[in-house]
């Protein structure tokens, strides 16, 4: 088995030290897990970290009230523990898993020594004398100079509206230099005026989609069994399409001659419609990844608006329409998937989480591998931030899957297999049946 290079791997308290707000929820998860209490993070600013507080358990909701000051004091301690230049105000929100109601919530500062450092840094900064000099200066002659544009702006508006022309006189140069008018025939210019609309009529692209067998149509997939002997299995690649590393994942992507299926998210799909457009005509499968990654519950109005803005941006640049969504961070509680249900979509979970958001590639290796199985979705990122270690990883799994005797196929495909199956079986046995 091939392995990177890379000896070094950071581990989970030096990445929440950084401020990784995955990291940290790993973190205090492991913690407070084995309580029925689990916790998503998201960071809305710098320095500023937001804290979800979900009681998945069924417990009373007196209860749940009267372990604010306990909870909000462990999850603040165990912040400060990490002297964290990265994490300064945090604000503690709880609620029960699945609803939308917030029990209670609260804004804490945490005070470390090395907020402390930074506090005293800015406190103590004295800007230089002549900067300051400079600036008054600067600011003088700007508004000496904006003034006296209004003047002149103000005296050219006088001229207009009074009339006052400057005839320039008719010389043998300027007779030459002016313009000839031409006269076209009334066919001439309707046909001008076709070719003209055309050219600013724009095309649109052509309509594409990637739809799951109807069994399949409001149903929460993570995997497909009884799929035949094929040892088949589904790259996915989640939060792009992004600047360079969906392109270099393509480009490995084409070296292997594998297709795969990519959700995308609709704020770096507005900034990246070209990259969109490569993914699309490479022939990889599309789906719907929300157009904010919004981790935390939402209401069935948000979770509206996310996927439908989303699927309209997609169709708008690429022609894709899709049934297929990923809700963010697989968060199944809220509206979003449940509303995503009862439009139809085929919410795509994972069998094989390569966990390459925090990890280095020989561990993304190694969290692919052990996890394959035929049938199984491979969750990995193409977007959201540095992919360089899934980019270096890919080529070890796919090289390794493909001498365990993998085959590579897209989510609809996969799901397309095993209803053939059914279907198949379900002919054989009728077949069967008329015999007797």
């Amino acid at each position: 088995m091939a392995y990177s290079n890379s000896q070094y791997q950071p581990s989970i308290l030096e990445l929440a030290r950084q401020g990784n707000f995955r990291a940290i929820a790993y973190w205090i998860n492991s913690l407070l897990a084995p309580q029925g209490i689990y916790i998503q993070a998201e960071t809305t600013r710098s320095g500023c970290l937001k804290i979800w507080v979900n009681f998945h358990h069924q417990r009373r909701r007196d209860r749940c009230l009267t372990l604010r000051q306990t909870l909000v004091r462990f999850i603040c301690y165990r912040l400060w523990t990490l002297n964290s230049s990265a994490i300064r105000d945090v604000r503690v929100i709880a609620r029960m898993a699945g609803e939308t109601d917030i029990l209670w919530q609260q804004s804490v500062r945490i005070s470390t020594p090395a907020n402390a450092k930074r506090r005293s840094r800015r406190a103590t900064y004295r800007p230089d004398p002549a900067q300051v000099r400079f600036r008054i200066l600067r600011s003088f002659l700007l508004n000496r100079f904006a003034f006296a544009g209004f003047i002149l702006c103000y005296w050219f508006l006088y001229l207009e509206a009074t009339g006052f022309r400057v005839e320039q006189p008719i010389t043998d140069q300027v007779a030459q230099s002016a313009p000839i008018a031409v006269v076209q025939s009334p066919a001439a210019n309707t046909a001008s005026r076709k070719t003209e609309i055309a050219r600013a009529k724009p095309i649109q692209p052509q309509s594409l989609t990637f739809t799951a067998p109807d069994e399949y149509k409001g149903q929460v997939v993570s995997e497909v069994n009884s799929v035949g002997t094929d040892k088949v299995i589904a790259l996915t690649f989640d939060d792009g399409p992004w600047p360079s590393s969906t392109e270099k994942v393509l480009n490995i992507l084409k070296q292997n001659d594998i297709k795969a299926t990519f959700f995308w998210v609709g704020v770096p799909l507005q900034s990246n419609p070209d990259v969109a457009k490569k993914v699309v005509a490479a022939g990889h499968a599309i789906g719907n990844h929300t157009w904010q990654h919004l981790m935390n519950d939402m209401d069935e109005a948000t979770a509206a608006r996310e996927l439908g803005n989303a699927a309209k941006l997609m169709y708008d640049i690429t022609g894709v329409k899709t049934t297929l969504m990923r809700p963010p961070g697989g968060n199944l509680t809220g509206s979003l998937a449940a509303y995503a249900k009862q439009l139809g979509y085929t919410v795509t979970m994972w069998s094989a989480d390569s966990e390459d958001y925090y990890v280095s590639a020989p561990i993304i290796v190694d969290n692919v591998l052990k996890n394959a199985k035929p049938g199984g979705i491979v969750l990995m990122h193409d977007g959201g931030g540095d992919r360089s270690p899934t980019v270096e990883a890919l080529p070890q799994v796919i090289d390794t899957l493909k001498r365990r005797g993998y085959r590579f196929v897209t989510v609809p495909e996969l799901l397309t297999m095993k209803a053939q199956r059914q279907s198949t079986a379900w002919q054989k046995g009728s077949l069967e049946g008329r015999s007797h």
